[in-house]
Formats: C-alpha cells, sequence, structure tokens
C-alpha cells in the first residue's frame, strides 16, 4: 500500500515534485533490467544515472571515426543464458539487438607455439583435449560435469537472492548430502589450480585453470573450483555471443523498453541522499537541490560503502551495518588496450580467426606469479591475457579493411608501487608512462604469440583501474568487480554479511549491481532478482 509523503517532514528542499513508483539510483545494466521488467509490468519508473547515457560499463564508442570498441565489457555469455535474456530477449529483439556467436568461445595460446580451442560440441572438445594430450578427455569431462545433478540447481542459484527461503533451501541441499559435505561445498571452497590438476596438456589446464580471474580469483584462491566448472558450462550452452554494433546496444535496447513502456531516463544526474521517512525509503534528492517521491521502492545500483556512509549519511545506520560497510575491500584492477588495426589478427592457428575470447600465457604457474605481483601492489612482470577481435565476427563495427581489437590484463594493482621487472618507475598511479610503457610490455607479450600484430597498430587506447575509478564510483580505486569476490564477499555474504542479499535494513530500499550477489560480469540476474520481488510485493 502507498501512503502520501510529507515533503516537509522529510527536509526536502521542494515542496511541489514528481512522484513514481520506483525510482533507480544508478543506470547500470542490471538496474536497466529491472526497470525494463517494472515499466513492462505498468508500473511508473525513474532512472537517474551520473553519466551521459546509461548502461554503466555496458557500453560502447569510437575508437577513430567509424570504428566502435567496447571500453569496458564486451561479451554477453553471462546475459543470454540467463533468465533476463529469456523473459526480455523478445523485447531486446524488438529494439535491435542482434547477438552475433563466435564458433569457438574461447582458447589459450601459449609461448611455445601450442594452442587450442574450446568445441562447444562435447564430442569436439574431448577430441581437442586428447589432441593435446591422450586421455585428457576424461579429466576433462570430469571438470564439466562436476556439479553432477547438481547443475541446474545451481545455476538457477545465479538468479535468486541467496538470503530468501528457498535459496537458503537450496543451498542446503547443494552442499550436504545426508551423510557430510557434497562434492558442490568441495567445489565451493577448492582452488582452480585442484580442480584442473588432473589435466596432463599445460595449454587445455592453462584453459580451464585461467577462466576463475575473471571473477577476481586467482588459480589458488578458495572457491575458483566452482568457477572453473562454471565458466566451461556456461560456454558450452551458450558459446561467446557479441551484440552486434557493440556491447551498447544491449544498454541502449534495455533503455529503449522503458522509454517504450512510459519509463524516464535522467542521465548527467547525481543523487546525494536517499530519503527515509516513517522508517522507510521514500525517495531521493540531487545535487542539484532537486528531489523525486517513491511511492513504493528506491533501488541503489552502488556498493555497501556508498549506500550506508553516504546515500544514507542522515538515516540512522545500524553500527554494525556501518562498521561493516567502513571496512568493504575493493580488488586489484584491469588494464585494457584498445587497438585499430589495419589487418585481422594474424593467427597462426587459422582456428583462432573464428574464436571469441582467447587467452595468451605462458602457464598457469605463470597466471599465478602474476596475481601474487598485482596483489602485492606491483606490475606484472610478464602478464596473461585475453584478447579478442569483434571485427572478425561483426563487420558493423569498423570500415572494411580495419580491425578492432581489446587485450584484457585482469589482476594490475589499483595503485601500482612498484615493477616486478624493475624496469618501470611507479609513484602510486597511473601516470602518462607508467600507462605507456605497461602497455609496451603488453605488446612484447603479445607479439610473442601473434609475430607482426604491432606493426599493424592505427590506433591505441588504454583503461587503467584509475579510468575506471574516475568512470564508476561502483569500482572503488578500479576494481572493475565491484568489490573483491573472495569467500568472504562472496556467495550469500555479498556484499557484506551484515546486510546480505538485494533488500536492506531500510523498507523499500533495495541493492542491486556487481556488489550484489551474484556478482561481477554483464547477466542482469541482480536486477532479475529484484524486479521479482517488487513484483511480488
Amino acid at each position: 500500500m502507498t501512503r502520501d509523503i510529507d515533503a516537509a517532514a522529510v527536509g526536502w528542499s521542494t515542496d511541489r515534485m514528481q512522484n513514481f513508483d520506483h525510482i533507480f539510483v544508478g543506470g547500470g545494466h542490471n538496474a536497466l533490467v529491472a526497470a525494463a521488467y517494472l515499466s513492462r509490468a505498468g508500473h511508473e519508473v525513474l532512472v537517474i544515472d551520473r553519466n551521459d547515457r546509461v548502461g554503466g560499463f555496458v557500453r560502447s564508442a569510437e575508437l577513430a571515426p567509424g570504428v566502435i570498441y567496447d571500453p569496458f565489457s564486451s561479451a554477453v555469455p553471462l546475459f543470454t543464458s540467463g533468465p533476463a535474456w529469456r523473459d526480455l530477449g523478445p523485447d531486446l529483439q524488438k529494439q535491435g539487438l542482434e547477438i552475433l556467436q563466435p564458433e569457438f568461445p574461447t582458447g589459450v595460446s601459449l609461448e611455445d607455439g601450442t594452442t587450442a580451442v574450446f568445441p562447444r560440441d562435447p564430442v569436439a572438445l574431448a577430441e581437442e583435449a586428447d589432441r593435446l594430450h591422450p586421455g585428457d578427455s576424461s579429466a576433462v569431462a570430469e571438470i564439466i560435469s562436476a556439479l553432477g545433478p547438481s547443475t541446474g540447481a545451481a545455476f538457477g542459484l545465479m538468479g535468486q537472492d541467496l538470503t530468501s527461503d528457498a535459496a537458503r533451501a537450496t543451498l542446503a541441499q547443494l552442499v550436504s548430502d545426508g551423510k557430510g559435505w557434497s562434492e558442490v561445498a568441495e567445489l565451493a571452497l577448492d582452488s582452480a589450480r585442484s580442480a584442473v590438476s588432473e589435466i596432463e596438456s599445460p595449454a587445455m589446464r592453462s584453459l580451464f585453470g585461467s577462466w576463475p580471474a575473471h571473477v577476481s580469483h586467482g588459480p589458488d584462491d578458495a572457491g575458483g573450483a566452482f568457477w572453473t566448472t562454471i565458466f566451461p558450462l556456461g560456454f558450452t550452452g551458450g558459446g561467446m555471443p557479441i551484440p552486434q554494433g557493440g556491447i551498447g546496444k544491449l544498454a541502449e535496447a534495455l533503455a529503449g523498453i522503458v522509454s517504450e513502456h512510459g519509463g524516464v531516463i535522467q542521465t548527467g544526474a547525481t543523487v546525494t541522499r536517499i530519503r527515509v521517512a516513517d522508517g522507510r525509503a521514500v525517495g531521493v534528492q540531487l545535487s542539484d537541490g532537486s528531489a523525486y517521491r517513491a511511492r513504493n521502492s528506491v533501488v541503489a545500483s552502488v556498493n555497501p560503502d556508498q549506500l550506508y556512509e553516504w546515500l544514507l549519511a542522515e538515516t540512522q545506520v545500524p553500527e554494525h551495518i556501518l562498521a561493516q560497510a567502513r571496512r568493504y575491500r575493493y580488488g586489484t584492477g584491469l588494464f585494457q588496450l584498445h587497438l585499430a588495426t589495419s589487418a585481422p589478427i594474424p593467427w597462426a592457428d587459422k582456428r583462432f580467426e573464428r574464436i571469441g575470447q582467447p587467452f595468451l600465457t605462458d602457464s598457469l604457474d605463470g597466471l599465478s606469479l602474476h596475481v601474487a605481483q598485482a596483489r602485492a601492489g606491483l606490475l606484472p612482470a610478464w602478464p596473461t591475457m585475453t584478447i579478442d577481435s569483434p571485427t572478425a565476427h561483426d563487420a558493423t563495427r569498423a570500415p572494411a579493411g580495419t580491425s578492432v581489437l581489446r587485450i584484457q590484463v585482469t589482476d594490475v594493482p589499483t595503485r601500482p608501487r612498484g615493477d616486478a621487472a624493475g624496469l618501470i618507475t611507479t609513484d602510486g598511479t597511473w601516470n602518462d608512462e607508467v600507462v605507456n610503457r605497461y602497455a609496451d610490455r603488453v605488446l612484447e607479450v603479445v607479439e610473442r604469440h601473434i609475430p607482426g600484430l604491432t606493426a599493424t597498430i592505427v590506433t591505441r587506447t588504454v583503461v587503467t583501474p584509475a579510468t575506471l575509478a574516475a568512470f564508476n564510483p561502483n569500482s572503488g580505486p578500479g576494481d572493475p568487480y565491484g568489490g573483491a569476490q573472495d569467500l568472504a564477499q562472496s556467495f550469500a555474504l555479498r556484499p557484506i554479511a551484515a546486510a546480505p542479499g538485494h533488500r536492506t535494513f531500510v523498507p523499500n530500499l533495495y541493492v542491486l549491481g556487481a556488489g550484489t550477489w551474484p556478482g561481477a560480469g554483464v547477466s542482469g540476474n541482480s536486477g532479475y532478482i529484484v524486479a521479482q520481488y517488487l513484483l511480488d510485493s
């Protein structure tokens, strides 16, 4: 039931203001997913975002005239395999969204010239594993089938608030077999290195063991084994899809659904306070003094430090929640090198011309060293990375003869205090010299795998942790995952143990985004979760 709000009692500076059923603070893709569900159902929705357009890290831009690149996120396998795509897919397609699918989702190139691809067909994958080392197909099959009959339930949790009664019941069944802890519980605590230990081929071991780094889990981190299974399962079922014309088309299509159904999107605006009256969230105040009332909910796409320390600064926040919010931790950063080249990637293995996002690495051990150096605040001496070229699958992204490439290095220090190779002088910032010299190092590694690539570069631009921090407050000092995703800030403990899930201690106030379960990645799942709560209320 909605109630009228006394603006003066709340302390708003404006006596007359517009009312909406739901107000979203931040317009990342999860917020847009929830807003699309609600607006489709006839709710009056307002989405407020500080940037020039909504979408957060889901955006595209021009690298050069007519050359479209994705500065941050790129592929959408988590989205197209999730419930938001199932429900909103037809509407998104009506908005013009088209999804393209590379033949091979991923693969790996080692410096000794060994390569491997990941076919979606299980038989072809088994053949690729045995080609590299006879008998490895059995070890690969064990990783992919590690969840066994629990696979459906485990994937179902990706679209559930883990604090709900239904999710708690599922979790209890997953982690215990009635006699002791289950194999699923072991996966949730084990490392990626342990999970791939039965694979003999260094290339296939690196391929499977490296993907957890894309959710901030190094090869030796607890919890990595779970993602070592989840990623290949996702690739088998959903591939490595990309939106035609750039990932920004996804944000545009989601926003199109909201607008088509009467929702309002306001960009270039910053919310400074979430207003609480009579113990419930009732609206928002903006930096320009304007304000909006919320009849049913305020949904904040922010991390707990921003929510409890800043947006609710005028509300009495329980001390145990506030204390944990202040201790909310951010992980390592991300370094991306975006290139326009005068030719396609000159892969020696021609299968890679049809690949989505392969790794370039010297070994799984090399990735472990890379992660350890980054966490010690050092620029990794010889980084592992992924590389993708959307123009190999999407001719609309650049004029004929031009290719677009993204080289992504996960796990770099947000504030580099040294260089593991001892060659780059650092001062704790990503200054121009550090950026350019590290970009050169990344290209040196790339050249080992793809000789001749650097000679084709026409334009380059770099994304660093400093870029992320300036663009999106949810990245803190430059963490692309919206906060560390170790066990203490993951699963049912995300975003913080004192206030887990997507509800808050304030009635009518919800949270979503990478800081909530299921964490980082373009999945739309937290938006789906919050939308279901609000549609059912």
